[in-house]
């Protein structure tokens, strides 16, 4: 009962932060050309302790981030899937430990949420760019956020719980 409770508590403090960081930096939070930073968050789902609070926080929190996108619903939808996806990646391989897991964790989500959102919501439904295009300009603001951002942010904290 008491794991749950945590969960849900960490749920909500993920939750918000997502939506609230993304909200106050929506100019580059939304578009073909995007460094959503609070996607660094999505990185942090490796941690043992905390994890699946972050991949529940993340998940709820874009869908609230994304009422304000201007793709509207189709960005609801496929971003809280891809949310949903990349940050259960990264738990999933979380539980293997160990650096190299991260990074490829980190990678993955970073194409994971490409694809969806470059592909799918960015070409597919909108129009706005070629595959190619779509494709590569999320996949550079993913890695930013979720590889470079995601994994410094996660080492750190992680260095900070084992020492306490």
């Amino acid at each position: 009962m008491i794991v749950q409770k945590r969960t849900i508590a960490l749920a909500s403090l993920f939750a918000t932060l997502y939506a609230v960081g993304t909200i106050a930096l929506s100019p580059i939070s939304y578009g073909l050309v995007q460094v959503r930073l609070t996607d660094s968050l999505i990185a942090l789902a490796f941690i043992p302790n905390i994890g699946m609070g972050v991949v529940l926080g993340v998940t709820l929190g874009n869908v609230v981030a994304n009422v304000f996108s201007p793709y509207g619903l189709p960005d609801i939808v496929l971003g809280t899937i891809a949310n949903l996806i990349s940050s259960y990646t990264i738990y999933a391989l979380g539980k293997r430990g160990g650096w190299k897991f991260l990074i490829l964790g980190c990678v993955i989500a970073s194409v994971e949420i490409a694809g969806i959102i470059g592909i799918g919501l960015l070409y597919l439904i909108y129009h706005v760019a070629t595959l190619e295009i779509a494709f590569s300009f999320v996949l550079i603001g993913e890695m930013i956020s979720i590889l470079f951002v995601g994994s410094v942010l996660t080492k750190a904290i992680m260095m900070i719980i084992a020492r306490s």
